[in-house]
């Protein structure tokens, strides 16, 4: 697309700017804030661009040609009622369209407003897996039932700021801006992760969390208490089990906590109700203990990660668990 040729019609009239306005998805909004920075003499453009995406509404079964032909007629229109008009507007008609026109301006630039700095929200159903681009290269694989969060001036921060809920790894990459190195931050409930060029796994669920590193350096801070800080090597993690508890780093295999991403699920001594609370986050699926004494017993294995039943045949064919199904949820006795 010859972008720097378009005028205010153009751009709303095309799919990927409108797709930019309206959904706000990391792809469009990654590209059209780069563009916005190679090309800062479209920036008005644009923002009138903007408000005619927001305001007019567009029916999908029309191509982008009838688009343009329709904002054309609707700015033809305007123009030629305007003119129509002119000469037999009385003064108090013409400070109501001021009003009135100021109404319009305010909920624009209000619409605009909150275009320009609602975050954007990423979700995972159960049992999906997706990939995401940020706008500065780094590459973010979201697990199932998760959340991650991108703040809307992600590029224009002194850091680059996201929140996670669930889990994700993230590979981050080094952004320089006047010589200087800008940080990449992850927010995970009251912990902060601050990275520079990394790779690291994060989960946070059930107020439980774990960050676990691959490669490069990261620090973890309590962000309500500063002094409770980590610093994690390569093949270490740092795990906080409940609000103000203390965090706690050992030594790791770190293919136990990034295996998911090569759509396998490693368990290694994990307790059932452990195993439990995994397969309702990560599928919906309700495991009920029928017998107490099992909650605790430590289990190791492997199933695919596109396939959670696998899980409930391997466990009834390496353990001495009996497994039935009833309606949607596994008992285990």
């Amino acid at each position: 697309m010859n972008y720097p040729d378009f005028n205010e019609e153009d751009f709303a009239a095309d799919d990927f700017f409108q797709r930019w306005v309206l959904e706000q998805d990391i792809e469009s909004e990654s590209f059209w804030q780069n563009w916005l920075v190679d090309h800062p003499e479209k920036r008005l453009i644009v923002k009138k661009a903007q408000w005619i995406v927001q305001n007019v509404s567009f029916t999908e079964t029309w191509s982008p040609a009838e688009r343009a032909a329709m904002w054309q007629t609707i700015q033809a229109n305007l123009i030629q009622n305007i003119k129509e008009e002119a000469p037999v507007i009385p003064l108090w008609r013409r400070l109501g369209w001021v009003a009135a026109a100021s109404i319009v301006l305010v909920l624009g630039s209000v619409g605009l407003f909150y275009s320009r700095w609602s975050d954007q929200e990423i979700r995972t159903s159960f049992g999906e897996m997706r990939q995401i681009k940020l706008a500065d290269g780094s590459t973010v694989t979201l697990n199932a039932n998760s959340t991650l969060k991108v703040a809307n001036d992600f590029l224009e921060k002194p850091s680059r700021e996201v929140w996670i809920e669930g889990e994700a790894f993230f590979d981050v990459t080094k952004r320089i801006v006047k010589a200087g190195k800008v940080p990449f931050v992850v927010h995970a409930n009251n912990l902060t992760i601050q990275v520079l060029g990394t790779a690291f796994n994060v989960i946070n669920r059930r107020e439980k969390i774990d960050i676990a590193l691959e490669h490069g350096s990261v620090k973890v801070v309590d962000e309500q208490n500063t002094t409770n800080a980590v610093v994690l090597k390569p093949g270490e993690k740092v795990s906080r089990v409940a609000q103000k508890a203390p965090l706690v780093k050992q030594a790791i295999q770190i293919e136990d906590y990034t295996s998911w991403k090569e759509k396998v699920i490693l368990f290694k001594q994990k307790s059932l109700t452990e195993l439990a609370e995994m397969m309702k986050d990560m599928y919906d699926i309700d495991v009920v203990i029928d017998n107490p004494a099992l909650k605790q017993e430590t289990f190791t294995g492997s199933f695919p990660a596109d396939s959670a039943e696998v899980f409930f045949d391997k466990l009834e064919k390496m353990y001495p668990i009996a497994i039935h199904k009833d309606g949607k949820v596994f008992h285990l006795k």
